[in-house]
This record gives structure tokens, C-alpha cells and sequence, in this order.
């Protein structure tokens, strides 16, 4: 991931030739109307071809020509070359070994996931057509969804952009989950939007994207719909020092469409005066009922709505509780019914208080859904399925809210780490959890997206969060955050990073291998390497994704989070800290590239050598980011210190050998010394000839 310094000089040849081309018509025209100034005064005889026009009037003719050719000089000026994610050919990879690469995304970047949601929203049909009404005076197009967890806050989002989508509306879905997810859901906006690849690629920071973002919606004809789900923390709203009150980041103010953000921050200030404000209150009595009998499958039966009605209140018909409460009544495991679970659900209650739950009010949802959830994994155990609920907490360190694929949760892997029985047994195991888990409402079914559609699921954040708090009460923590971690890196393990037919894959583990990332501490230094090397393979695949900003974003964050967990000089933190300066001086920043590359290699010169493969592939980028800044002095010393330990450690004929060869050739010629570059391109011709073929 390399710029090429032949493309560069093929701009400035291009921007040399036309402005001469320019100043060579100006000075003819000059010349022209100079003669057609004397023969108009001495009376000669007029010019052919229109060209008496010049001869009649010449002053006006000179002004409209100069403006002409002075606009053709500014427009020759001002070209200049796109950035590129393509390596230029015989550059050393800079990124990590293939076993290290990896990942990113969310299922459909940019498409509702409308599938997961229930035939009937029961409760918000008003809400719903107030999200998407047409604005009357004063109001505003951006609409914010805030309240708690377990209130249904996405649900509303989805039924708003079903039935924008039933309208014929164009629909966006982003998720604000964290930063990379989120610019790389905009830059996907924005390619749909209408923005040409160069735009999205050219531009500079995110806060430049944001503006690119807003102006190609401004400029979509017909009703759209843009989803921005989960933005708990606003400041990933406000890129480059701006605010989300202000209206001058990721969310703006604008004449056409709607924007409709969902949020935990129910702090109206945080919003501004531009958003509308739609707080999301607890279901009523009879709709709540109602979608407690949904998930029986029993909304038919009218006797049983005020039993229902009970329930629902017990739950302060919290939309997720009672969406647990219903799905374990109807799934053929419950022992007891409406009435029944009334005395479930006290008893449950105090066993939690019991047990030393934390000191959350009697109606906090945490609380009121940890009470259905434990009733249902009670059950699931009695009917055999005993390793239901440690699964759930396994599920918990990955990433909430986004789809887990089904072929992600490997039962070998669990298995060996005494979180299953081995083989088949433990398959049954698993396979008997999962089933279960899903029955209960526990998990989410949504489909992948990769291949025929994938079968996957979701747990809800709220159930994460609880069931990341009771893990790490029973001391789990570390070791299921370990099992996360290893269903990741086994996952990843088979995919290549520029694979085109493996993208969709990359999106739906690219939250996973960043949450684990992000939780990954006191355990084993292999795995936490592994996780690392995955999330270098993220940034790189971003990168050739076209998503520069975020692959620079990510980068950081990874070599930050890399030198924390294994230390400055860990051979994996190197990598990292080695790709995020490729990756600078792809995007052109060879201020930040270059003292990164300088730092990276006297480190690996320290630690592993000064001919170890790393540490020939440091001095070797290095080279070449000083090849691209012109310092061609500096440069070519250490190609040929390269070129000279590779044909010792390699071979003469050895792939890296020859791009050394070749790099060097390049800079030789680039200096003006052909006499040493033309031996060096044929001797590298030839051996690439004879080891690779001639095509």
C-alpha cells in the first residue's frame, strides 16, 4: 500500500505540457489580433473563415480570448492525482503475514435490516408516522429516538424505514456503534448518494466526508430516509472539533429527506434546537399485552388479555422484558402460564437480590430483564440444555446488536476450552443451546448476508451488557473473554483480505474482531497477538475497500491498543505500528509516515536483527517512503543495504530478492544514474522469466 512516485510524474508532465500548450495559443492569438489590428487600419482586405470578426473588433476579441485561455490555465493548474489503494507492483508487502490479515463492517453497510422485525409493531403506530411526517414550519427533518435500553428504540427505527421503504423512499441504515463502523457506513452513503469514487477518496478528514455526505443527500431528488442507530455516544457524531448541537458534523440540518437517529442519551441539550425530539416512553397497558400474546401466538384468544395484563405491568412493560416474557411462554418449555409466571417472576426477583445482584432500583430494565432471562434459562436447563446459559455469556463479549453467524460460534473451539464436551457430544451441546436460546428470545435469528443469506443472530445490548456483568460476578470474565476471542481469530483464519467474494463475510466479523479487541485484557499474550493481527488485516482491508479515513482510524487505534496489550516492542505491535505508516503514506501524509517507518525500523533492527525478514521489509518501506518525499540521498543507501541482505538470506532469485532489485532499479533511475538502473531491470527480467514465465 504504496504511492507511486511514476504516477506523480505522470500529473506533473501532463500539468507542465498543457500549460505550455496554453501560453504557446496565447502568445499565436496575441500575434493574430496584433495583424488584425494593422490591416484593419491600413485597409487590407478582409480574413476568410469568420476570422473577419477578429478583424473588425479586435479589442473585444483579445479580451474574450485572454479570459478563455486564462480559464484553460487555471483548470490545467489545478489538476492533481487521486490517492490510490492499489500497491504499486514490485513494492514489498508492508502488511502483516496472510495468517495475521483480516475483517470489517456490519451486515448490509447500508441496508435496513427491516427482516428482523415482527409482522406487527404493536404501540407505535403514531410515533412511527410523526418519524416520518413531512416537516410543517419551524420543525425540523432530523429526528432523535432517545430512552433507555430494552425500550425498543431500533424497533422503531426498522417499522419507520419498512414503511418509508413500502412508500418507495430510498433508505440508508448506519450504525453509530463506534467510528470506523460509522464512517464507513457514511462513505457507503455517499457512494449511493452520487458521489464520484475520488470524492469519497480525496477527502481529507472525516469531518471533509460528512460534508461531501450532506451535500450529495441535498442534492437527491424524492423522499429518503437516513437511519444513524445506536449513537450512545455523541461525540462520534462531532468529527474535527465541531458539535452535535451545532449541526455541523455527521449530523446536519437539512432541506430535503429525514434523519432519524436513535440514541441511550436522553439529554435533549446534547441535540440541539435543530433536532426534533421524540423521547420513547414504556409501552401502554393494551398494546403491551398484545405483544406479549404476539409471542405466544396466541393474540386470538381475548380471555387472556388480562392475565396478560398483569405480566406486562410486572414488567413495566419494558418492551424487551416483555418480549423475553412472551417468548418463553410460547416456546413449549414453560411449566407454568400467565398466572404462573406472575410467582416466577417474584420469586426470581428476590433469588437475585439474594445472590447479590447489583444495586439497580427495583424497576430498572437491567433488573426487570435479568428476572425473564433467568426464569427462561432455568428452564432450558430442566429440559436438558445445561449449556444454554454459559453460551449466552460467551456471546456476550462479542459485539451486541450485530449479526453473529451461526458457522462463527465452532464447537471445537469451545470444546477445548472446557466450555463444551468433545466432539459430538459437544456439537449436540451446542446446537441444543443455540436452539434453545433462540426459542426463549434470548437470541435474535437474522440472516448474515453472506452466501444464500446466512443463518445468524443478534443478542440485544442490554442483554449483553447483564450478562457481562454476571460473568465477570462468577469470575468468567477472562476466560470467556478468551473464548471470544478465539471464535474470532478461528473465523477469520480461512479469509483473504482483498478476496472481493469474501466482503460480506469481513462485514459481519468486523464488530466482532473489533469488540474483542477492545475487551482483551489479562488473557494469554498468543491470543491477544492474534486478535491484533486480525484487526491489522481490518485496516487493510478498508483500505482497499476505498475506506481511507476509516482504515487510518482503525489503524490507530489498533497500534495504540497493540503496544498497550503486548508492549511497545512486541513483534505484533511493530506490525501494526509498520502498517498504520503504510497506510499514511498511501493517503499522502508522508510527514507522519516516514518518523513512523524510522521508529518501527530501529526497533526491529534492536529486537530481531538487522536481517531479519521484518526488519528487511521496515528498512524497504522506509526507502520507499523516502523515494516518494524526493529524498532520493537517503533512499537509495537503504535499498542497496536491502537488496545486498536479501540475495544473502533469500537467494538471488527469491520473490523479495527480485522486488528489491527492481525497487532499487527504480530509484536509480528516478536519480538520473540509467547507467546502474538498466542492468539492474534486465538481470530482474530475466530471473522472472525463468521463475515465473513470461506472462
Amino acid at each position: 500500500m504504496t504511492t507511486s512516485s511514476r504516477g506523480q510524474r505522470w500529473s506533473s508532465l501532463f500539468v507542465t505540457l498543457l500549460s505550455a500548450l496554453v501560453l504557446v495559443l496565447i502568445a499565436a492569438v496575441t500575434s493574430v489580433v496584433a495583424l488584425a489590428v494593422n490591416e484593419a487600419s491600413s485597409g487590407e482586405k478582409r480574413w476568410p473563415w469568420g476570422l473577419h470578426v477578429i478583424q473588425d473588433y479586435p479589442f473585444p476579441a483579445l479580451l474574450v480570448l485572454t479570459i478563455l485561455f486564462a480559464a484553460l490555465s487555471v483548470m490545467a493548474m489545478s489538476v492533481k492525482r487521486a490517492p490510490t489503494a492499489t500497491p504499486p507492483p514490485d513494492v514489498a508487502a508492508v502488511l502483516p503475514a496472510p495468517e495475521d490479515r483480516s475483517l470489517p463492517g456490519g451486515t448490509g453497510l447500508v441496508d435496513a435490516p427491516v427482516g428482523e422485525l415482527p409482522l406487527v409493531v404493536r404501540g407505535r403506530d403514531g410515533l412511527v408516522g410523526d418519524l416520518l411526517a413531512p416537516p410543517t414550519a419551524g420543525s425540523s427533518r432530523v429526528r432523535v429516538v432517545a430512552g433507555m435500553g430494552g425500550r425498543g428504540k431500533t424497533t422503531v427505527a426498522l417499522a419507520a424505514a419498512r414503511e418509508a421503504r413500502t412508500a418507495g423512499w430510498r433508505v440508508w441504515w448506519v450504525s453509530a456503534a463506534d467510528q470506523s463502523t460509522l464512517v464507513a457506513g457514511m462513505s457507503a452513503v455517499a457512494r449511493e448518494a452520487g458521489a464520484a469514487e475520488k470524492e469519497v477518496t480525496g477527502a481529507d478528514s472525516d469531518l471533509a466526508l460528512a460534508g461531501l455526505v450532506w451535500r450529495c443527500l441535498e442534492r437527491i431528488s424524492g423522499q429518503w430516509l437516513l437511519v444513524i442507530d445506536n449513537a450512545d455516544e455523541p461525540a462520534l457524531l462531532a468529527p474535527g472539533g465541531t458539535s452535535v448541537a451545532g449541526g455541523t458534523g455527521w449530523l446536519r440540518s437539512v432541506e430535503r429527506g429525514i434523519v432519524l437517529v436513535t440514541s441511550r442519551v436522553t439529554d435533549r441539550g446534547t441535540w440541539g434546537q435543530r433536532a426534533a425530539w421524540f423521547p420513547l416512553r414504556d409501552l401502554d397497558e393494551q398494546p403491551a399485552a398484545l405483544m406479549l400474546l404476539d409471542r405466544m401466538a396466541r393474540s386470538d384468544e381475548p380471555e387472556l388479555v388480562p392475565a396478560a395484563t398483569e405480566v406486562v405491568n410486572r414488567l413495566q412493560r419494558l418492551p424487551l422484558a416483555v418480549h423475553l416474557a412472551g417468548s418463553y411462554l410460547g416456546s413449549g418449555m414453560a411449566e407454568v402460564g400467565l398466572e404462573g409466571y406472575l410467582g416466577l417472576l417474584e420469586r426470581r426477583s428476590v433469588s437475585l437480590l439474594n445472590q447479590g445482584a447489583p444495586g439497580w432500583g427495583e424497576q430498572d430494565p437491567r433488573r426487570l430483564v435479568m428476572s425473564t432471562w433467568e426464569i427462561s434459562l432455568d428452564a432450558l436447563e430442566k429440559q436438558g440444555r445445561t449449556r444454554a446459559r454459559i453460551l449466552l455469556r460467551v456471546l456476550s463479549y462479542l459485539a451486541a446488536g450485530s449479526v453473529i453467524p451461526v458457522s462463527m460460534v465452532d464447537a471445537a473451539v469451545l470444546s477445548e476450552l472446557g466450555l463444551l464436551a468433545e466432539g459430538e457430544e459437544g456439537r449436540a451441546e451446542l446446537s441444543g443451546g443455540l436452539a434453545g436460546l433462540r426459542a426463549v428470545g434470548l437470541l435474535e435469528s437474522a440472516p448474515t448476508g453472506v452466501g444464500d443469506g446466512g443463518d445468524g443472530f443478534v443478542v440485544h445490548p442490554l442483554v449483553a451488557e447483564v450478562s457481562r456483568w454476571w460473568a465477570d460476578r462468577d469470575g468468567q470474565r477472562t476466560a470467556l473473554t478468551e473464548a471470544a476471542a478465539r471464535l474470532v481469530i478461528a473465523a477469520a483464519r480461512p479469509l483473504g483480505p482483498t478476496n472481493p467474494e469474501q466482503r460480506a463475510a469481513w462485514q459481519v466479523l468486523a464488530p466482532h474482531a473489533r469488540m474483542v479487541l477492545d475487551v482483551a485484557i489479562d488473557i494469554g499474550t498468543d491470543v491477544v497477538s492474534a486478535v491484533v493481527g486480525v484487526n491489522n488485516g481490518l485496516s487493510y482491508h478498508l483500505f482497499a475497500r476505498g475506506f481511507y479515513l476509516t482504515a487510518i482510524d482503525h489503524g490507530e487505534q489498533v497500534s495504540a491498543k497493540a503496544s498497550s496489550l503486548l508492549g511497545e516492542e512486541h513483534p505484533n505491535a511493530l506490525a501494526s505500528r509498520n502498517n498504520l505508516a503504510a497506510l499514511y503514506q498511501a493517503a499522502g501524509r508522508l510527514t507522519e509516515a516516514i518518523p513512523l517507518y524510522e521508529t518501527t525500523l530501529s526497533a526491529r533492527e534492536r529486537t530481531l536483527g538487522n536481517e531479519h525478514l521484518d526488519t528487511l521489509t521496515s528498512r524497504n518501506n522506509l526507502a520507499g517512503a523516502y523515494q516518494t518525499a524526493g529524498r532520493l540521498t537517503e533512499a537509495i543507501p537503504l535499498y542497496e543495504t536491502t537488496l545486498t541482505a536479501r540475495e544473502r538470506t533469500l537467494g538471488n532469485e527469491h520473490p523479495g530478492t527480485l522486488t528489491s532489485r527492481n525497487n532499487l532499479a527504480s530509484a536509480y533511475q528516478t536519480a538520473g544514474r540509467l547507467t546502474e538502473a538498466i542492468p539492474l531491470y534486465e538481470t530482474t527480467l530475466t530471473a522472472r522469466e525463468r521463475t515465473l514465465g513470461n506472462e
